[in-house]
């Protein structure tokens, strides 16, 4: 049922997008900093979409390269915590 539901939001999106992209491929001016260009809308929302996926990535990505470090060291420690624990339970018991 999930996977149907996906599948038809991203059929919506698609063709909302196309549509969008349709209505939307009037020239622009672009000014950059050394040059003026123009393009269709269209292409100048798809670039900033890509840029600003690529921006997102890679926050995410250190983000996620910090959590696993993170993750990594807690399962070290817990596993050394474990094994202490183990052997202080081997140990005999000692009457003072």
């Amino acid at each position: 049922m999930l996977r149907l539901i996906r599948n038809l939001v991203v059929i919506v999106a698609l063709v909302l997008g196309v549509a969008f992209g349709f209505f939307n491929y009037d020239l622009v001016s672009v000014d950059l900093l050394w040059t003026t260009t123009e393009a269709p809308l269209v292409v100048l929302l798809a670039v900033a979409f890509v840029i600003g996926f690529l921006i997102t990535l890679l926050v995410c990505g250190v983000r996620i390269a910090r959590l696993r470090s993170q993750l990594s060291s807690a399962q070290r420690k817990l596993k050394d915590a474990r094994s202490e624990i183990s052997n202080l339970r081997s140990l005999p018991i000692h009457d003072a």
